[in-house]
């Protein structure tokens, strides 16, 4: 009889190795947490995978998989000290690791060399973070930085990160999940974008093949999306043009295109974007209410046709739908009578009780009083209360604390949901341009956007 259980122990086990795609041993000695997450990066560092949760009571703690990986950058979170370590795993690998007390940066050891240089190259990270610490205390006192000033001021720091990097990569496969993180950390430390160099965005772009399924299991692809339109203007057309180079070289087969896709959407909807609506919604129509993504979900599909319904609506550079709503004392008042007596007017929805709205109606305010003065100009602001259950006192007091009342009429939207779908107010705030005629100029836009219009308009 023991002999069968000892047969069926070497059995199994020996399954196990051999099924194993990777496997890894964590030791733990005197470490600060008693559980720590195994997670696997994807599109940036904050989307991951989670692999598994590791109790380090034991002592010792063995990860495997019977599931091939294509590989990517991996990671231990400590939910004590909130720190992460990387490290690079690959298909098939098989790690030892030793974690030792509270600080497990500097104690770390990883049984294979690829991974002491990614630890080694973390080390540095850290060491060079004075740089990070001291660019914010300058922004935080009011200091304003181009992309070029930004470059410069980091300059020290990304020459010796560089330098590391490349020099690890010559050990390296080209295919290897490092090698790829390395060789896109460099490209982008290199990279200073100019709104006027046409030429610089296309050479980018083409440093990347995001077809590559590896590629994605890091956390570098947001960071390439946002270099790369930091080359545009936040103009319509122009990131049009970005989006385009995107899709035309991405498979939309392949679960990389669900979050270049979910990027874009988010990214078009930047209300610092002259004429967003626009953008998003020939976005939309031409890449996905017609099939071509076929990684993205069904129902996502559904909504996406109700959205683009939605801002169909309203038509740029027609006459807006009119809102004729009760204001404060309870008197009706009319959108259209009211733009007359003014050169522009902001329609503004939002919710007293929002904390964006708190924020970001000050801010739209002092640019408009702003553009009045120096200017000569009048801008009216109506604006709608986009919470139909609030207590009247809550609305007036918003109005009263923050000093809404320079050319305003305040209105309360209630309950009417064809007012709310025509201008597709289902989030605070949002602020749309009109002209003295009521003709439509610009959707959910941003302070910016609302000066660029005006600008563009009244010094013709």
């Amino acid at each position: 009889m023991r002999k069968i259980l000892l047969t069926i122990s070497i059995y199994l086990f020996c399954t196990n190795v051999v099924i194993a795609q990777y496997q890894i041993k964590i030791k733990a000695i005197n470490t600060l947490d008693s559980i720590i997450y195994f997670r696997g990066t994807v599109f940036d560092e904050k989307n991951f995978i989670p692999k598994d949760t590791v109790n380090l009571t034991k002592g010792t703690y063995t990860i495997s998989s019977k599931k091939p990986i294509i590989g990517g950058i991996y990671y231990f979170y400590f939910p004590k000290s909130k720190s992460k370590v990387f490290f690079s795993l690959e298909n098939k690998d098989s790690l030892k690791v030793q974690l030792t007390g509270a600080n497990y940066l500097d104690f770390i050891e990883f049984s294979n060399e690829k991974n002491k240089v990614f630890v080694d190259y973390q080390r540095l990270e850290k060491k060079l973070s004075n740089f990070d610490t001291l660019y914010a205390a300058e922004l935080s006192q009011g200091k304003k930085f181009n992309l070029a000033q930004k470059a410069a001021y980091f300059k020290l720091k990304t020459n010796q990160l560089v330098y590391f990097r490349t020099n690890a990569m010559d050990k390296m496969q080209k295919t290897d999940a490092l090698y790829l993180y390395f060789n896109t950390l460099n490209i982008l430390d290199e990279s200073v974008p100019s709104k006027k160099n046409i030429q610089a965005r296309n050479t980018f772009l083409r440093n990347f093949n995001f077809n590559t399924p590896k590629l994605l299991f890091t956390p570098n692809i947001k960071q390439v999306l946002n270099e790369y339109f930091s080359y545009y203007p936040l103009i319509a057309d122009s990131v049009s043009n970005g989006v385009d180079s995107v899709m035309k070289g991405l498979d939309c087969k392949m679960n990389m295109s669900k979050y270049i896709v979910d990027y874009f959407t988010k990214l078009l909807k930047n209300r610092e974007i002259v004429n967003n609506t626009d953008v998003y919604k020939t976005f939309v129509e031409n890449y996905l209410l017609n099939e071509k993504c076929k990684a993205i979900d069904p129902k996502q599909i559904t909504v996406y046709k109700e959205e683009i319904a939605n801002l169909s609506l309203l038509k740029m550079q027609d006459t807006c739908m009119n809102i004729i709503m009760k204001d404060t004392v309870g008197k009706d008042q009319n959108l259209h009578e009211f733009v007359k007596d003014y050169n522009f007017t902001v329609i503004v929805f939002y919710d007293p009780t929002c904390e964006h709205c708190k924020v970001e109606l000050p801010i739209m305010d002092s640019t408009l009083n702003l553009l009045e003065s120096k200017y000569n100009i009048k801008i009216g602001r109506f604006a709608v209360c986009n919470e139909p259950n609030l207590p009247v006192n809550l609305w007036k007091d918003f109005i009263v604390n923050n000093h809404l009342n320079n050319h305003y009429l305040h209105v309360n939207l209630g309950l009417n949901s064809v007012i709310r779908k025509s201008y597709d107010a289902f989030t605070n705030p949002l602020f749309y341009l009109v002209n003295n005629k009521a003709i439509l100029m610009g959707k959910k836009v941003s302070p910016q956007t609302v000066k660029k219009m005006i600008l563009a308009n009244y010094l013709k």
